[in-house]
Parts: structure tokens; sequence; C-alpha cells
């Protein structure tokens, strides 16, 4: 198999998975559960697929690999925590809380007993899934390493439109979008740093502990 073949294998694969999850996201609205298992099949899916077409080993389409050196690393992730922390409070005023706590309920299916389990599923394993498709995959599918990073940075962002399409002003959406993209490059550039997504799956779990704080804080009504 040539460059191109694999190259078109490999970005049909990708947004293939990328609509899918969109469409359930937006026309079936499922609850979480099954939501996050049309996520996982579908991700774990296209880069399955492009293993057995290309004939890699899953650890090298997906760039997982040991880190030597992980204090850096730990500084992104206390730079991430505290980012996100201060852009909420920062941002604080700009947001309609009461409307994403109403989504959190009643489209993501969110109670007060739930909430922990899945908040713990996005850290855990959501973030990983996230980076082993867009960090791993999709970044590795272009042999010019500029395309691969804007590529994955871009589908990155517009993937998580379904998730706030319906939480915020426009202004807010469009900085959220584009920072989801600037976001997405720096994670690139972590995992290519390290050689691993290993680096940017920590720096990206840090993150959405800030984030799922959050949003226990809104599922219980501290905030």
């Amino acid at each position: 198999m040539n460059k191109k073949q694999k190259l078109s294998i490999g970005i049909t694969l990708a947004l293939m998975a990328v609509i899918i999850v969109f469409v359930t996201e937006q026309v079936f609205q499922p609850g979480y559960a099954l939501k996050s298992a049309v996520k996982v099949l579908s991700f774990m899916g296209a880069i399955l697929l492009y293993k057995v077409f290309t004939r890699q080993k899953y650890t090298d389409v997906i760039r997982f690999h040991k880190i030597k050196n992980i204090k850096p690393i730990l500084i992104c992730m206390l730079c991430f925590f505290a980012g996100m922390t201060i852009a909420f409070f920062v941002f604080r005023g700009f947001l309609d809380l009461q409307n994403i706590r109403q989504s959190l309920v009643t489209k993501e299916k969110l109670t007060k007993e739930n909430c922990i389990f899945v908040f713990l599923y996005i850290i855990l394993c959501n973030s990983f899934l996230e980076e082993s498709f867009f960090r791993g995959f999709v970044s590795g599918i272009f042999p010019n390493k500029w395309l691969g990073r804007v590529f994955s940075a871009v589908l990155f962002s517009l993937y998580h439109i379904g998730i706030f399409i319906t939480w915020f002003n426009p202004l807010i959406f469009v900085l959220c979008i584009v920072g989801l993209a600037a976001v997405g490059l720096f994670l690139q550039w972590l995992s290519e740093k390290f050689e691993s997504i290993l680096a940017s799956y920590i720096t990206h779990a840090c993150a959405n502990v800030a984030i799922n704080v959050i949003g226990a804080l809104l599922i219980f009504e501290v905030i």
C-alpha cells in the first residue's frame, strides 16, 4: 500500500468516526453511557481498521510509548489545571450557568448519583481515547507533519461542537473553537516532544479534572 492510499484510507476513517459521533450526539441524543460506547467503537474501530490496512503495530499507530522523564509533564499538568480554572472565573460572567447545568442534567443525563462516575470516566478513559485518536492516529495519517498537526487540531476542535453547541453565546462559542484548536496543537507538540501520547494524555486528563470539578459544582448546585 502506497502513501496516497494510506492517506486516503486514514482521512476517510477519521472523518467517518467523527461524523458518527457527531450525528449520535445531535440527532439520536442517547444517554451518556450509550453515547460513550458509540464514541469508543467509532474511534477505536477507525484506529484498528487503519492498523489492519497499514499492517502497523497498534502502539505505533497511536504513538504510545514509555516516557523517560516525566517531570516537565507535571509542570504542564499544573499549568493546564490552573489555566482552565482561571479561564472559568474570568469568563464566568459571560456564561449561562443555568443553561449549562440544564444541559448536563437533561441532555447528558447526569445526576448527583452518577456524575462522579461519569467524570472519572472522562478523566481516565475519555482523555486517553481522544489522545489516541487525534494526537496518535489522525496526526500520523499525513506524511507532512504540519498538515497532520493542523488537520488533527481542527478536527479535535470541530468534534467538540456537538458537546457544547448550545452552551455559550456566539462570541464565547468562537473563542472556544479557536481555543480548542490551540490546545490541540499544544497537545500535539507535547506528544511529539516526548515521542508518546502518554505526555499529552496525562496533561489532557489534568485539564479534564478542572473541567469536571466545575461540572460537579454545577450538578450539586454549589455555583
